[in-house]
């Protein structure tokens, strides 16, 4: 699958309110959405707290922020695109996406790979996410 392809597959999946249907659900929160998309599509959780990362536009209000870098450099935010209506995904390969990158997330030095865990299936079918999650 060529990158553009890949990239409005991303799309797709991050503006799924179905998915990522926020408010009380385990979407409602930024780590959560950056693990599902890992989980989906393979990658890692990179975020950071906001005092560390002062340029950064998002993330500002909420103390910091988190969000999927896939392995194929792809930064995806479903999170973003459901609570402010941003474009959840950004190809990191592409100038001008690397450029809204800087300007949204600030320097990818000030990133952290975001030790979270996996999320639990309780048997009523619900899910939680076990261990300490960072705000945003």
């Amino acid at each position: 699958m060529d990158r553009d392809s890949h990239k409005k597959r991303l799309e797709r999946f991050s503006r799924s309110k179905r998915i990522f249907p926020g408010r009380e659900h385990e979407t409602g929160n930024c780590t959560s959405c950056a693990r599902i998309i890992t989980d989906r599509f393979g990658g890692e959780v990179r975020g950071y707290y906001h005092a560390h990362n002062p340029t950064a536009l998002i993330g500002e209000t909420e103390g910091g922020h988190d969000f999927a870098i896939t392995s194929d450099r792809f930064l995806v935010d479903p999170w973003l695109f459901h609570y402010y209506g941003e474009s959840p995904v950004l190809d990191l390969a592409a100038a001008t996406d690397r450029d809204e990158a800087l300007a949204r997330y600030g320097p990818e030095e000030n990133w952290q790979r975001v030790p979270c865990q996996r999320v639990v299936n309780l048997p009523v079918r619900r899910e939680r996410v076990t261990g300490v999650l960072k705000a945003g």
